[in-house]
């Protein structure tokens, strides 16, 4: 069965009923009556098993399914929290690894196994989505998943991590040569795959040896090497992992009358174990035990403490739990030793966003028994509603490893809303790391750079891996005026933070210090170091990276002008419905920069695409291919109209150029005093050279038409002033309310000059419409 992105996700938010964290309490204890077993110990565990059998474009393989849900199964046996997925394309797999992240609490023991083709190019080992196929040598990046950075990614997120790969049964793709690296070096694919350097605390083990092939078994079976695992470890499930392999090892040799030796590469520095001991332990009697029903509704947070509740209820202190009914929805964390709770929840996390969100709580229910301080066991069946928190859907952030899963894009965020939505909840929850760092990106985004300094500050002191990404922008921008704007200029603290929020596995944080070392490193080292850090952010699906790839290996009269490699990058963008995609790849499109002719219609339609989803300058481009009669049967008025829906997005270029074709006799039906609030609008922008040109506009004008614009300016800020050409007490008056009211001040000038109320009444409009700064 090919899954679907939207199927995908259901089927992850489906699979927290098979297995909770932490101590749990087996079926055959529970039947056991008066003395059974339980779990000892109270680790949190979650697999990622992928099995890829049904290839698109290449042989398919017997068992690799089967294979991966028997070692689902049995995970799910041994507790733990299981994410699998099966013949999963390259958008799937992205997915399914971005959700395992997302879930992955700091500190977990972290199994990943994975069934299916997989080759060798280079030194480097890919795994190979059910849809790869490689049509040119620049295909390799956007058709496989990187071996060594997935298990990067999640070793990094867990505190131990074991990754079983049962794969290299064949060459698929054998005498091709491709590009896998930043000079475009081609490198041949090779059978078996190559040991590469294992993290930290991590075991790897290989179906077989260095650049052999493993075989596929008898079809309806398992393979020898999965076999094998699901043979020892359910022999010897609580022995740790290291004791297995050898004896993996010898009954793989066996069973495939020496063709096939399985290998491992382990860093592990304490006892990895499957599942965890049982102890003999006194257990209530069916039905004898007393019974109390919670019902909670709560906040949608990443990990909900219900020991609080739990007390209240009982009355008394609680001194431990176990697990009777699992949740549906989410996972219970038991006697937690690294924060001291003895029961809580955690939700599941899916990236959802903000926009698609048709239901703000999620219900779950579980059944506990809870050892009170005195007294006997009791069972408490628990029913809880969770409610997302309205700074979540108002400013979540995506690929953010501390979010709750919901997420605005730039060009989704209100900022108005959003801003009072959000100091809302950090004046409520003060301690909370992520809505502050949501303020923050609200506050950044409405240019209130001092505010978003603090909260991006304190989010990251706290732990928020997303917010160093943020503070470090801050640190570092070469835009920001510190004589006036009372944030820290310090580089090489801002590099820190990126450094620290790439080794968390922020994608955000990969693509910022990965643009700047292959755009401006001194060296190939550094030059290459950032393709590589780019390449991590695209396979986490960040489309960011996808575009500037894509624009890297599409700048003509360069040494890296490879047209063909930067089109799969780009269109990579657009199949993920990026805007920023579709706005390259019209100006691809536009000039030829594919080595194609020019192709006005296409890049008529792509950057009309840009525009409906909200970039900002895609309007003035399209304005400028009117302008250069690029698309018949459109005039400058037509132009003017797309101006202006850049212009109310805060390009400065909408406005100065819409006031030219005004003043110019170009668009017909419109007065100077028009093209006087376009140029007073644009030139309170950022882009400096645009409103250099705007300002020098208005300085041509009349003061008839300078009062005339005022006027009808004020008039669209709400206020009613007759439009006469003659700004007398009454505009005055009106300007003086509309400012206090927005809070902004009147300097002598504004009342004296002019020129100087009509800027007044632009910052009053810019006040009302914030520009958000962040889509440039």
């Amino acid at each position: 069965m090919k899954l679907s992105k939207r199927d995908c996700l259901r089927l992850i938010a489906s699979l927290a009923a098979t297995g909770a964290f932490g101590v749990g309490l087996s079926g055959t204890a529970r039947a056991q009556g008066a003395r059974g077993l339980r779990l000892a110990g109270g680790g949190q565990r979650v697999a990622i098993v992928i099995g890829n059998q049904d290839y698109e474009n290449v042989v398919d393989l017997g068992n690799a399914a089967k294979d991966a849900r028997d070692i689902a199964a049995m995970l799910r046996e041994f507790r733990f929290k299981v994410f699998d997925g099966y013949d999963l394309n390259k958008r799937d797999f992205e997915q399914l690894l971005r959700t395992a992240v997302l879930n992955i609490p700091q500190g977990a023991d972290v199994v990943f196994y994975y069934a299916g083709h997989g080759i060798q190019i280079g030194r480097r080992n890919y795994l190979l989505p059910v849809d790869a196929k490689f049509e040119n040598v620049y295909d390799l990046p956007l058709e496989t998943m990187t071996l060594d950075r997935v298990i990067d990614t999640l070793a990094a997120r867990g505190s131990a991590h074991v990754a079983i790969l049962d794969s290299c049964r064949d060459n698929p793709f054998q005498n091709l040569r491709l590009a896998a690296d930043l000079d475009a070096n081609l490198f041949e694919t090779g059978a078996g795959f190559e040991v590469f350097r294992t993290p930290l605390n991590s075991l790897v083990a290989y179906s077989t040896s260095p650049g052999e092939l493993a075989m596929d078994g008898a079809e309806g079976g398992n393979s020898p090497y999965t076999a094998a695992v699901l043979k020892a470890a359910r022999s010897a499930p609580t022995e740790n992992i290291l004791q297995l392999f050898p004896l993996i090892r010898e009954q793989v040799h066996t069973a495939t009358g020496g063709v096939q030796v399985p290998w491992e590469s382990s860093t592990l520095v304490r006892p990895f174990h499957l599942a965890q001991a049982q102890i003999e332990a006194p257990v209530a009697e069916t039905g004898t035990a007393p019974a109390v029903s919670l019902t909670l509704n709560e906040a949608f947070n990443r990990l909900v403490p219900l020991d609080d509740a739990i007390r209240a209820e009982l009355g008394q202190e609680i001194t431990s739990a176990a697990l009777l009914a699992p949740p549906a929805n989410g996972l219970v964390s038991l006697n937690d030793e690294e924060t001291g709770g003895i029961v809580g929840y955690a939700p599941e996390i899916t990236d959802m966003r903000a926009l698609d969100v048709t239901e703000t709580s999620k219900s779950d229910a579980f059944s506990l028994e809870v050892t009170p301080a005195s007294g006997p066991p009791v069972r408490v069946d628990v029913a809880l509603t969770l409610t997302y928190d309205p700074c979540d859907l108002a400013a979540g952030d995506a690929l953010d490893l501390n979010g709750v899963g919901i997420y605005r894009l730039p060009n989704d965020l209100d900022l108005i809303e959003g801003l009072a939505t959000c100091e809302a909840s950090v004046q409520a929850n003060p301690n909370n790391a992520r809505y502050r760092y949501q303020l923050a990106r609200l506050q950044q985004s409405a240019k209130q750079l001092e505010e978003a300094y603090g909260n991006f500050k304190a989010a990251a002191d706290a732990g928020h891996i997303r917010a160093k990404h943020g503070l470090s922008v801050l640190l570092n921008s070469e835009q920001i005026d510190r004589d006036v704007v009372d944030v820290p200029y310090d580089p090489d603290k801002a590099r820190a933070l990126l450094e620290e929020a790439i080794a968390e596995q922020d994608p955000y944080a990969m693509h910022t210090l990965g643009k700047r070392l292959m755009r401006n490193g001194e060296t190939e080292v550094e030059r290459q170091r950032g393709f590589e850090l780019l390449e991590r952010s695209v396979e986490l699906g960040h489309t960011f990276s996808m575009n500037e790839l894509g624009y890297y290996f599409l700048t003509k009269d360069t040494d890296h002008y490879i047209p063909e490699r930067g089109m799969r990058y780009l269109t990579a963008s657009q199949l993920r419905e990026d805007i920023y995609g579709y706005d390259n790849l019209g100006f691809v499109s536009l000039y030829g920069l594919d080595g194609n002719p020019e192709d006005h219609a296409k890049a008529l339609e792509w950057f009309t695409a840009a525009s409906d989803g909200g970039h900002p300058t895609a309007p003035s481009n399209i304005a400028r291919m009117i302008l250069s009669d690029k698309i018949p049967g459109k005039n400058a008025n037509d132009a003017l109209g797309w101006y202006d829906i850049a212009l109310a997005r805060g390009d400065a270029w909408g406005g100065a150029n819409g006031a030219i074709i005004i003043l110019n006799g170009r668009a017909q039906g419109v007065s100077a005093a028009e093209a006087g609030i376009r140029a007073a609008k644009a030139s309170l922008l950022a882009n400096e050279e645009p409103a250099a040109i705007a300002r020098e506009n208005l300085g041509t004008l009349s003061r008839s038409d300078i009062d005339r614009a005022l006027q009808t300016l004020l008039n669209e800020l709400g206020e009613q002033v007759g439009v006469d050409g003659q700004a007398g007490p009454a505009t005055q008056a009106a300007l003086e309310r509309v400012s206090a009211a927005n809070g902004v001040p009147v300097p002598f000038a504004a009342t004296q000059d002019p020129t100087e109320r009509l800027l007044l009444a632009a910052k009053v409009y810019w006040a009302q419409n914030p520009v958000r700064f962040d889509l440039f």
